[in-house]
């Protein structure tokens, strides 16, 4: 079989762009069981057992009508932690689309379900996940499984057209001047992944005293989130020397616009449902956070609601199937919202979920935002290559001390106690940021 990749798909190739959805489960791990599992998922979805092939501007993502698969299964012996900083491979879409990857480490293991992001968002993502982990527990309990109905997710193009709904225009209007965090190529050939110690996870108290703030102040989880975020690169811009501390920061927002779709699309009816809010804010060291977050907040719910939120998705995707220079700055947040409860055999635990993805080296960070078990965590993502590690846990150090604020305010500044909800659609869909 043979599918012509959308646009949006079509831009997470070139990049190789990867990913992982990684369960650190505890107790006993049936590895066989795991396997199969992993073979019957590729069976329910068969984009997972191909490849992509790029001719000129098309992109073809080819199935295999024999049954067989370019997926694989890789057993690592090992610490986590070394496999998360060092073991983590890239898929290259030309030979495979998915990756069932089990580290072993003693008493724990970590258990990494990899799929290339050119047929994979994380709502679809965190569907693929629930069925897998369903799936091993079923097995674990000796259940039957009769040959699975294939799922086929189509691009979000095809959703539009499915719809007779209209796709905005790509053209999208320049920001104007704006600052990043500041980038230096050093040359080398790094790839962009997370930082393991970088990594901010909250308690359960705090993550509920984020929620509880967010609902107090009529804004969101990602709102907040994302004004400690913007408010920390903006400090360590002014730090850096001749910094022009007038002007405002960016940072686009990885928003599902399955929602938004009439009748509104199912999680795996669409491989990338993906909009890119931009949000444009002054701000400086010491702005306030509240502040900063209703103003994203409102910047996120007009870019969905004008467009502009898809058509600055569609553009980058083109510039880079097409393998135009990023002439944009800013980097990004990507808030896949509530892991779902997963499935386990009896006798073991998941105490521990990571999600991310890597690609090859590009000059973004990446915030990669989930919740597990009521703790909110957030997985810096970066290139050594264009931003050294002490820059990192530098922006780290600054983003856990705005967070502090918003879940410990001082006694003389009480949160606002009037409560407007949300209409934000992010990538948690019904989640902490809603």
């Amino acid at each position: 079989m043979k599918y012509r990749l959308g646009r949006i798909d079509h831009g997470f190739v070139p990049r190789k762009l990867t990913v992982s959805y990684v369960a650190v489960c505890a107790g006993e791990v049936d590895i066989a069981g795991l396997r199969t599992a992993f073979g019957l998922l590729c069976d329910k979805y068969p984009m997972l057992r191909g490849t992509i092939e790029i001719t000129g501007e098309q992109c073809w993502l080819h199935i295999p009508d024999d049954g067989s698969s370019a997926a694989a299964t890789e057993i690592v012996q090992g610490a986590i932690s070394d496999w998360l900083e060092r073991g983590l491979t890239v898929l290259d879409p030309a030979r495979g689309l998915a990756k069932l990857t089990i580290v072993a480490e003693g008493e724990q293991t970590a258990v990494a379900l990899q799929v290339s992001h050119a047929i994979n968002d994380a709502p679809l993502g965190l569907a693929l996940l629930e069925h897998f982990w369903h799936t091993v527990a079923a097995l674990a309990e000796g259940a039957a499984f009769p040959d699975p109905a294939p799922v086929h997710p189509r691009s979000l193009e095809h959703a539009y057209r499915a719809r007779s709904m209209t796709l905005p225009d790509l053209a999208v209007a320049a920001a104007g001047p704006v600052h990043s965090t500041p980038t230096a190529d050093i040359g080398s050939g790094a790839v962009f992944a997370p930082e393991p110690a970088q990594r901010i996870t909250l308690s359960q108290g705090d993550t509920a005293a984020l929620l509880a703030h967010a609902r107090a102040s009529g804004t969101t989880l990602h709102a907040l989130l994302a004004a400690a975020i913007i408010r920390a690169e903006r400090a360590t811009l002014t730090e850096s020397a001749g910094a022009a501390a007038e002007l405002s920061m960016i940072m686009f927002h990885l928003v599902d616009l399955r929602p938004h779709l009439r009748p509104v699309a199912r999680p795996d009816e669409v491989t990338n449902a993906l909009g890119f809010a931009p949000t444009v804010t002054a701000c400086g060291p010491t702005s306030d956070l509240d502040v900063l977050a209703k103003e994203a907040k409102a910047q996120i719910v007009a870019g969905i609601e004008g467009g502009s939120a898809l058509a600055v998705m569609r553009a980058a995707a083109s510039a880079a199937a097409q393998g135009s220079a990023r002439t944009g700055v800013g980097n990004f947040i990507t808030n896949w919202g509530p892991v779902p409860e997963l499935a386990v055999p009896t006798g073991m635990e998941i105490v521990d979920f990571r999600g991310f993805a890597t690609s090859e080296a590009v000059t973004w960070v990446g915030y990669f935002v989930s919740t597990f078990s009521g703790r909110c965590s957030i997985e810096l993502a970066s290139c050594p290559r264009h931003h050294r590690p002490a820059q990192v846990a530098h922006l780290r150090e600054l983003i856990v001390a705005g967070l502090a604020e918003l879940t410990h305010p001082a006694p003389h500044l009480p949160v606002p106690t009037t409560e407007v909800p949300s209409n934000v659609a992010l990538l948690d869909k019904a989640g902490p940021s809603t």
